[in-house]
């Protein structure tokens, strides 16, 4: 059994290692794993320290983007390059929490094609954030021909299956979080507190995360 996990990064210098220091305890149980970062063209030291892990440890691989082309195409590219008989996807600032991988993994031994993870608001949750979180679940479920359920988030675990029906749709503009549902397949949902950022600030203004919504929506909606 091998395992991959893809993390997307940009602009993540300061999360490369404490990532890896958390990450690998973890995978180091498993019969086999690779980590795959795809930095995403950042400014900073990013890739410096990613071609530094791979020194380091051959089972931690990169690819890197030539420019900044969005979270969900870094997502898609560490996909496409994963050999795992599962494939992990969590965010590079440590606010998945790693030590959630075994639960994850067990629920697809128990033979669940997608194991995806819902987000809970907790005391740190702006209102704002509960608010718009609220709005785009809403609409998108009530005018689109998917089930999102809300909360969920790009750390999810698919069956190598998924993987392989994800590589062969074209969508030039990528919202995975509806790709995922519309798939089908044998899914469950398990509920995590997100933990603070480590290093680094959010890449999602308010702009961005105005576009993401746009795109989910017009992606799985002609109304």
């Amino acid at each position: 059994m091998k395992i991959s996990v893809v993390i997307p990064s940009y602009n993540e210098e300061g999360n490369v290692f404490p990532m890896l220091e958390k990450l690998i305890p973890i995978l180091d149980k498993y019969d086999d794993y690779e980590v795959i970062f795809v930095d995403d063209g950042s400014s900073d030291n990013t890739l410096v320290k990613l071609k530094e892990s791979n020194k380091n440890n051959k089972k931690v691989h990169y690819l890197s983007f030539s420019r900044n082309f969005g979270h969900q195409n870094a997502l898609r590219a560490g996909l496409d390059y994963s050999t795992g008989d599962c494939v992990i996807s969590m965010d590079g600032d440590l606010q998945h929490p790693p030590e959630m991988i075994p639960d994850l993994i067990n629920k697809w031994k128990e033979g669940y094609d997608i194991v995806y993870t819902l987000r809970e608001d907790d005391k740190n949750t702006s209102f704002f954030k509960k608010l718009t979180a609220n709005l785009f679940y809403g609409l998108i479920n009530s005018i689109a021909n998917i089930n999102i359920p809300k909360g969920a988030a790009d750390f999810r675990l698919l069956d190598r299956s998924v993987v392989e029906v994800l590589k062969n749709i074209k969508e030039n503009t990528l919202f995975l979080r509806g790709l995922i549902s519309w798939l089908g397949y044998k899914q469950y949902g398990i509920k995590y507190t997100p933990h603070e950022r480590f290093s680094g600030k959010t890449k999602y203004s308010l702009k961005k995360m105005l576009m993401f919504a746009v795109t989910g929506i017009t992606s799985f909606s002609v109304k």
